[in-house]
């Protein structure tokens, strides 16, 4: 390999609204804000070759949160783009979720009940495999965009595998 990979600095996630988007990672996470940028002034070409984006669309926003340790989260608000905006399900390709870690899965999911957040069943604790430990549940944000919380001590892998997943019990692995 002719680069080194350092880990994940930030997951971009398009929303419909990025005031809604905000106050949810703020309501949920504790979410801190650390830049916005505001409207981009670019052409239809940066749109559509820079970014993958319809060439017609614009940014109307775009901010950069904490939450908490990890990876950091990057809100974009389009414009310009009439698609139906449909979000992909777990089971399909291109579906996805995002997991933060959090102390306490039973804490977390009574404070996403009373934020009136979409919670699926659970908390969910994996008794056994690679995963024993492992206690979770998943939610949807208000535009659809699947979420989960989890939480653990130790994870059943860690017994066979001198390699360590990202945890905030272990972050300076690598």
């Amino acid at each position: 390999m002719s680069f080194k990979t350092f880990g994940m600095h930030h997951i971009g996630i398009t929303v419909p609204d990025i005031e809604e988007g905000i106050a949810f990672f703020k309501a949920v996470f504790g979410a801190v804000d650390v830049f916005r940028t505001g409207a981009f002034e670019v052409d239809e070409a940066f749109m559509e070759r820079k970014l993958g984006a319809l060439s017609t669309s614009n940014i109307k926003d775009l901010v950069f949160l904490k939450c908490g340790l990890g990876t950091s989260v990057e809100l974009f608000e389009y414009s310009g783009d009439q698609s139906a905006g449909t979000t992909l399900r777990s089971s399909e390709v291109g579906g996805m979720h995002l997991c933060f870690e959090v102390d306490d899965v039973c804490q977390a999911k009574n404070r996403l009940l009373e934020l009136g957040v979409d919670v699926l069943d659970g908390p969910n604790q994996v008794e056994e495999g690679p995963l024993a430990g492992f206690n979770w549940i998943y939610f949807r944000a208000p535009w659809g965009l699947m979420l989960e919380v989890a939480s653990f001590d130790r994870l059943g892998y860690e017994n066979g595998s001198r390699e360590r997943l990202w945890s905030a019990k272990h972050p300076a692995t690598g």
